[in-house]
C-alpha cells in the first residue's frame, strides 16, 4: 500500500490480493489512514490481482467509513477480472466506482449519483 496527495485526494493505491488470510491486516491499515484532516479519498484497487468476498468487505467497509465520517470516497477498480464481483455484488450502486485515478479526479462528487445510500446496502 502506498499513498500520494493530489489535487486534495488523498490516493491510496493496493498492489497484490486481498483473501481471507491478509484482509483483517490490510482492513486496519486502510481504516488508519483516514484522518481528520483529510476529507477526500481515492481508493485505487487496480492493482490488485485477487480478490475474495472477505477483500470486497475491506473496500465497502473502507467507502462506509469515509461516509459515516462525512468523508468523500471514490474507488479505482480499472479493468479487472474481478471487478465483475463489484457488479454481482451491487456495491456498484452505492460506490462511486471510476476505470482509473485522472477519471476519479476529474469527476465531480455528484456525476457518479447511484440513487442508492451506502447505508442501505
Amino acid at each position: 500500500m502506498f499513498m500520494i496527495n493530489e489535487q486534495g485526494y488523498r490516493i491510496i493505491t493496493l498492489e497484490g490480493e486481498i483473501h481471507y488470510a491478509n484482509s483483517r491486516q490490510i482492513s486496519k491499515d486502510l481504516l488508519a489512514c483516514i484522518t481528520e484532516e483529510q476529507d477526500r479519498y481515492i481508493l485505487d484497487v487496480s492493482r490488485l490481482t485477487s480478490v475474495d468476498s472477505t477483500g470486497l468487505a475491506v473496500l465497502f467497509s473502507f467507502c462506509k467509513k469515509c461516509h459515516l465520517e462525512g468523508k468523500e470516497s471514490k474507488l479505482v477498480a480499472g479493468n479487472t477480472s474481478w471487478y465483475k464481483l463489484l457488479h454481482f455484488s451491487k456495491l456498484d450502486r452505492v460506490l462511486s466506482i471510476y476505470p482509473d485515478v485522472s477519471a476519479a479526479l476529474s469527476a465531480s462528487n455528484s456525476e457518479q449519483g447511484t440513487g442508492f445510500s451506502i447505508l442501505e446496502y
